[in-house]
Parts: structure tokens; C-alpha cells; sequence
């Protein structure tokens, strides 16, 4: 195959590949249960509420999402680090400031390493395993110090930004957005969408993941993993 064709392949691979469902979807309702009693009373976590241009809507607390699993059991409650709680606040101040109408959406915050493990397990042994960090090494989210968020205009929509949360797709963050613009993949108002959500992100202190639009650290991994902890342990 020529190299160029080969190449193309390999980009609408990306763009089409999602995991394979399970036969049998589970509710892993006793682990979730177990990781919610640790975080609440894990005195330097909180949850999140009490913030009005923001709601939470978790695909992991449906089957509605990549792994086909309700990995959340229903539970649509999400916790972050206070420090993260802070600079979620002043964003939620930045973006009132920026688009009176708009609100967050959150996708999921804080996240135990079970939950990490499931999302894994589903891109195991294919070319986008490396997209899921591995709960041996430690998800930024499973220190509650990571959010996956996205906007919702006045209709109360998902603002258009291309692409769907968890994408596989290689330009579902900012290094792929010039060549998707490139090729028609994306168009440069939901490229300004993105913008905006790593604008407002940003000036409150967030550092967006390159590959993924949706996803923010509250501050540098390294930093993160040197510094903060977690309510339950990681695997051996």
C-alpha cells in the first residue's frame, strides 16, 4: 500500500474506531460504593455543588459510554481536591463573565483506580491503549485533581466542538486541529469553541491535555503525583 494511502487509512481508522461493547454490560456497584465512602471522608476532597453555571451529567454512571459498562452505578455525584474546587470556581466565574448564558457540563472528576482499570480494560491490546493511563501508573483523576469538561449553551446543548467526548479520534484535541481543519474534519467555529472552554480553563489555572479537548489537569502532572494523594491506595 502506498505510503499516502496508507496514511489515510490510518487517520479514518482513528476516526471510526470504537471499542468493542460487551456481551454482557456489568454495574459495579460495590467498588463505586467502596471509593465514594473513601472520598468523602477523605478531609481534603469535596464535592462538587453549590456552583449555579454548572451541571453534571457522567457517562460512566450509564452504560451510555465507551466501555459499555455503568462503571458508576448510577451515581452521578463527582468530587474533586479542594485546591481543583478553587480554580473550578473561578472558571465557573471566568465563563459567567465570558457568556453569561453558558454552563459547564461536567463529564467526570475525581476517579478511582477501579473505574481506571474498566476504561483500560477496554482498549487493551489495541493501538489506543496508550490513550488510557494504566491505574498502576495512576490516572490524574484518581487524585481528584483532574476534570473532563465540556460547555453547554442556552438551550441547555452541548456547544459544538467537533468531536464527542472520549474520542479516539486524533484530532479530538488541540495537536490534531490543524490538520483536521486542514482536511474538513473540523470547522474553525468548533475549533473557537475550544478555544473558549481552554480560555476560560486556563486564565483559572487549568492545564489542558493536548489530545483531548475535554480534559484539564489542575496543575502539572509531575506536581500532582509529588504532592497530593489519594483515598484509596493504588494497586499492587
Amino acid at each position: 500500500m502506498p505510503i499516502i494511502l496508507l496514511l489515510v487509512s490510518l487517520t479514518f481508522a482513528q476516526d471510526l474506531f470504537v471499542p468493542q461493547k460487551p456481551a454482557k454490560p456489568l454495574r459495579f456497584c460495590v467498588s463505586q460504593r467502596e471509593w465514594i465512602a473513601a472520598a468523602e471522608k477523605f478531609e481534603d476532597w469535596s464535592e462538587i455543588k453549590g456552583i449555579k453555571n454548572l451541571t453534571i451529567r457522567m457517562p460512566y454512571a450509564t452504560f451510555d459510554n465507551f466501555t459499555g459498562h455503568d462503571i458508576y452505578c448510577g451515581v452521578q455525584r463527582a468530587f474533586l481536591h479542594k485546591d481543583a474546587m478553587q480554580k473550578l470556581r473561578w472558571a465557573a466565574a471566568a465563563l459567567k463573565k465570558r457568556e453569561p448564558d453558558y454552563k459547564f457540563i461536567i463529564f467526570d472528576a475525581a476517579r478511582s483506580n477501579h473505574a481506571q482499570e474498566v476504561l483500560r480494560a477496554a482498549v487493551r491490546g489495541t493501538p489506543w491503549q496508550s490513550f488510557v493511563t494504566s491505574p498502576a501508573t495512576g490516572s490524574i483523576h484518581a487524585y481528584g485533581m483532574a476534570l473532563d469538561i465540556g460547555l453547554l449553551d442556552a438551550n441547555d446543548e452541548l456547544v459544538d466542538m467537533g468531536l464527542p467526548y472520549d474520542s479516539f479520534a486524533f484530532y479530538a484535541g488541540k495537536k490534531g486541529e490543524k490538520q483536521a481543519l486542514e482536511q474538513g474534519l473540523l470547522t474553525q467555529a468548533q475549533i473557537d469553541n475550544r478555544e473558549l472552554l481552554r480560555s476560560v480553563m486556563g486564565q483559572s489555572g487549568w492545564i489542558n491535555l493536548p489530545s483531548e479537548w475535554w480534559h484539564f489537569n489542575a496543575a502539572p502532572s509531575d506536581t500532582i503525583r509529588a504532592k497530593y494523594a489519594q483515598p484509596l491506595p493504588l494497586p499492587q
